[in-house]
């Protein structure tokens, strides 16, 4: 019995994994119209790297056309300008390998070769904006960017971030025992945040999110084996720790202030400094006393401190040399010598374009409907209102107890410093984005905090463990609903769509208009992929959150449904209630301008009926099929259109001989 319930559970474990799977790597939303700085100037940066050795993108901007987030730096030798990303360089470093594979075997395989001049190093002045160089085809360019773009999305983005899912499962089992429980805090960090959309694009934001948090993950583990002894605890995880520490400043530039704040937590962990003073004052003879408030078995031995700090020091040589390459001073970043003149301007200002952070930009970054992180992903919000309880009554003895408050504390402390720093930033909302993008950090500290929380509460009663399985799951399946689908279809939005799943994902997704797929590969270029994919990432915390549990009765499973169909409906208020714009929900924003420019082309649900509407004319189907055009138009808000094409059916048979439709 216990082997049938352990390969029950396996099998649940699996099929929620593979439901999780299948979104993170199976979609490739990419328009080369949008021209995404945040990703092109990294792909620039890899391919530069690659085929001539140099972090200059000059020939990449020659081959490929402009994009911004550049910096122009004056040549010492030659005296010209030159152009390199304002980027942190940690990301490029694993966009490598997955080139090299690319451009060396899977490409020259399929025909294909390098677009660009290997080795060509021209003046970046002598560019103009905009202007392409045909040293090959367009076609050949637009598809060698799109194919080397893919592989390495896949290989350094989407399969570490899920990697990084799985092993959060395994970490979260100590907190929270009950699957319901762990399951939903990682449908909601990896799906029911901007964390997948950021997956699905060569950006560093969800590789910051995940080493970060497996720094902290790092030292609280040793701290909690080891129950606060020094002398016990592993000098690879301290190396570790520190390597993942300094790692997210490689990633992403405005983590500092938070790696402080993990780095202080580490220097409390892997040393004890008070014990350590406690230490060397007991050898002055009038303080020998102070001996005795060193607790017996303690180590002060800085060994694991020393190997946390020579983790850390591991990437910052690569890190100065390419500020130094790149810039002409290892010790500073690019963004005071931006090619864009206003964003240079702007990054003058306090640190590097962080100033201190306004409480109008907080407020927004955490509740606005359209861009919030707590009102788009609402599993969030447990932590808001339950974070105090573990502050207050944490659970377990008393060495437990205070491991929890301390370790609460610090990953609070975390979210503050992310928090503060975002909203300090001259470009706060950080342009085009899924959600607060600098915020992408928070998916894992928070649904940790969300699930340390329920836990909590489900240890109470019976009937508190059923409600926090509904509460967790419902939450979990709203966060998932309003921002996971939208990542699906694509990853960069205008600030000005005003609710992300009512205005773009639902239109987007009844129009046909759905990115990319790994089916393209196997010459299965339909839709169908796409919506078998919506369709697993649905599944995942239906099937984590609802399945029943081992000793429910049917009316605790029937309670547990209806709190779960509770909080999904709250959660989803902020996606369903109408904009400030006046705006209208469920058709298209007006403000969404890369329809023209929509990849694949062509396979759209509008162009294909109206292509089928064009050859049946008004014989046979066609005016069902005319009908169908115009009710598709309405939802693009192309109302004279629309009412051309429903005359044109009405001539020949009236509405209500068609058969309805329900999508």
């Amino acid at each position: 019995m216990r082997r049938e319930l352990r390969w029950k559970r396996r099998g649940l474990h699996r099929l929620f994994f593979f439901f999780v799977l299948l979104p993170m790597l199976c979609v490739f939303p990419y328009l080369r119209v949008v021209n995404n700085p945040n990703e092109f100037v990294r792909v620039f940066t890899v391919m530069s790297l690659v085929e001539s050795g140099s972090f200059c993108i000059d020939e990449q901007v020659q081959t490929f056309g402009w994009v911004n987030d550049m910096a122009k730096v004056k040549g010492k030798t030659d005296g010209v300008d030159h152009y390199f990303m304002v980027k942190a360089p940690g990301l490029v470093y694993l966009g490598i390998p997955p080139y090299v594979l690319f451009s060396r075997v899977v490409a020259p395989l399929l025909g294909h070769k390098y677009p660009g001049v290997h080795g060509g190093h021209v003046s970046a002045a002598s560019i103009p904006r905009g202007t392409v160089i045909t040293q090959a085809s367009t076609e050949q360019k637009l598809w060698w960017l799109r194919m080397s773009t893919w592989a390495m999305r896949i290989f350094a983005t989407q399969i570490p971030c899920f990697l990084f899912l799985l092993w959060f499962e395994k970490y979260l089992r100590h907190f929270a025992p009950d699957p319901a429980i762990r399951y939903a805090a990682v449908t909601a960090a990896g799906l029911g945040t901007n964390y997948f959309a950021y997956t699905q694009i060569f950006a560093s934001h969800s590789q910051y999110a995940a080493i970060a948090f497996l720094a902290f993950a790092t030292i609280e583990k040793e701290r909690r084996l080891s129950r606060g002894d020094v002398k016990q605890m592993r000098l690879s995880r301290a190396l570790l720790a520190g390597f993942c520490t300094s790692a997210c400043v490689t990633l992403e530039y405005h983590s500092l202030l938070m790696t402080i704040v993990l780095s202080l937590f580490a220097t409390l962990t892997f040393w004890s400094p008070l014990r350590a003073v406690f230490w060397v004052a007991s050898a002055i003879r009038p303080l020998r006393g102070a001996r005795r408030w060193i607790p017996l078995g303690t180590s002060v031995n800085p060994t694991r401190m020393l190997a946390f700090a020579l983790g850390g020091l591991i990437n910052i040589p690569h890190m100065m040399y390419f500020h130094w390459t790149a810039y002409g001073n290892p010790f500073t970043p690019g963004h005071h010598q931006l090619e864009t003149a206003s964003f240079a301007t702007a990054h003058h200002k306090g640190l590097w374009g962080i100033v201190w952070p306004s409480w109008d930009h907080i407020k927004s970054l955490s509740i606005d409907p359209g861009a919030g992180f707590f009102s788009l992903s609402p599993f969030m919000w447990i932590d808001l209102i339950a974070a105090p309880i573990v502050l207050l009554w944490p659970s377990g003895g008393p060495g437990e107890r205070a491991h929890l408050r301390i370790v609460t504390v610090v990953w609070i402390a975390c979210m503050t410093m992310a928090f503060g720093v975002n909203a300090g930033f001259v470009e706060w909302r950080g342009g085009w984005t899924v959600g607060p993008r600098y915020l992408v950090v928070c998916a894992p500290f928070f649904a940790f905090g969300g699930a340390v929380a329920l836990e909590r509460v489900a240890q109470r009663s019976r009937l508190s463990r059923l409600l926090a399985r509904g509460v967790g799951g419902g939450l979990a399946f709203a966060s998932v609903v309003m921002i996971g689908t939208v990542g699906l279809v694509f990853d960069t939005l205008p600030e000005a769509v005003a609710r992300p799943f009512a205005q773009f994902f639902v239109p987007m997704a009844r129009l046909g208009f759905v990115p990319h797929h790994i089916g393209e590969w196997f010459g299965w270029t339909s839709t169908t992929l796409w919506y078998v994919t919506c369709a697993a990432m649905l599944l995942a915390p239906l099937i984590a959150c609802l399945v029943r549990q081992r000793g429910e009765t049917r009316p605790e499973t029937f309670g547990r449904v209806l709190t779960f169909a509770f909080a999904f409906a709250i959660g989803m208020v902020p996606a369903l209630t109408p904009p400030e714009d006046s705006s209208a929900l469920f058709k298209l924003h007006p403000a969404i301008p890369f329809l023209a420019g929509w990849e694949p082309p062509g396979r759209d649900r509008l162009t294909v009926l109206r292509e089928e509407a064009e050859r049946f004319g008004t014989r046979g189907i066609g005016p069902c099929l005319w009908y169908q055009v115009a009710d598709l138009e309405r939802v693009l808000n192309h109302e004279s259109q629309a009412a051309r094409d429903e005359a044109r059916a009405r001539s020949a048979m009236p509405k209500e001989r068609c058969p309805k439709q329900v999508f």
